[in-house]
């Protein structure tokens, strides 16, 4: 009687013990979200200092951010364009502003997995489920981010690692910033992917510790990066609005109203 061929497992994660350390001494990066906006919002001090220090900066979205709420009076009214369009010019904006050298989409090559038709990710939009969950929204449709199967992000983004060769890819943790359904499946993609390609990968603490620090978070404030973070964020009217600089970072007002900070700091969870 014959056994049965063991099942493949899954590549282990690359260990990060001293994510701060790796990355000074990375000569290319690859940052993976999920909108545009969010490379400004969640990371945008890390890579304005990477990117002055030298570091070869690539980013790479999962969506155009379509389902994105307007800023009342943010646009021209002779404005035809759709949503999806006006943000592909808000993130490049964004991204010169903070000198990154070069920016994708996922799903299109070379961020897409070798013979595989080109593929479009949507912004599946957010909806709390229940308090403390976050889910997409009514109007998602199997081509939303979330929603689509996993494996064909996953197989996009390591076609990705495979040509830019990055020595660290940075991502979300678990919790994906506030939870948004496209953030968390943001940071299963690139656990997937940056283990199968053995690229180790760094993840942004979502919150920073009020009191005692927390030893798996390692944090660091970018000196001199508030100019360039406004300009990236004050890209994104259609988004946000800019209030101005705070002892904190840069305040801001969400299209919702919610008034938020954008901190001038990073954390950094350590793993081994």
């Amino acid at each position: 009687m014959s056994t049965p061929d063991p099942q493949p497992t899954a590549p282990l994660p690359v260990p990060v013990p001293d994510p701060w350390r790796l990355l000074d001494t990375a000569a290319t990066v690859l940052a993976v979200h999920a909108h545009p906006d969010d490379e400004s919002l969640s990371s945008g001090a890390l890579l304005a200092s990477l990117a002055a220090a030298g570091t070869r900066v690539v980013l790479v979205s999962a969506t155009r951010g379509e389902e994105g709420e307007i800023v009342p009076g943010s646009l021209d009214a002779a404005e035809s364009r759709p949503l999806e369009e006006v943000r592909e010019a808000e993130i490049a904006a964004a991204a010169s502003a903070l000198g990154i050298a070069e920016r994708h989409w996922l799903g299109t090559a070379p961020a897409l997995s070798p013979g595989a038709a080109p593929r479009r990710y949507r912004d599946s939009g957010m909806q709390w489920v229940r308090e403390g969950l976050a889910g997409p929204s009514d109007s998602a449709g199997a081509d939303s981010f979330s929603l689509r199967p996993l494996e064909e992000a996953v197989d996009d983004l390591v076609a990705l690692l495979r040509t830019v060769q990055p020595d660290a890819v940075i991502g979300y943790d678990d919790e994906g910033t506030y939870g948004h359904p496209d953030h968390v499946r943001a940071h299963h993609v690139a656990v997937a992917a940056s283990a199968r390609a053995q690229v180790p990968l760094i993840q942004i603490a979502s919150a920073l510790p009020d009191g005692d620090p927390d030893p798996r978070i390692i944090e660091r404030a970018h000196p001199g990066t508030a100019d360039p973070v406004l300009r990236a964020i004050d890209s994104y009217r259609t988004q946000l609005t800019v209030i101005g600089e705070t002892p904190g970072g840069i305040a801001i007002r969400h299209v919702g109203g919610q008034d938020d900070m954008v901190r001038l700091r990073t954390g950094l969870h350590v793993r081994d």
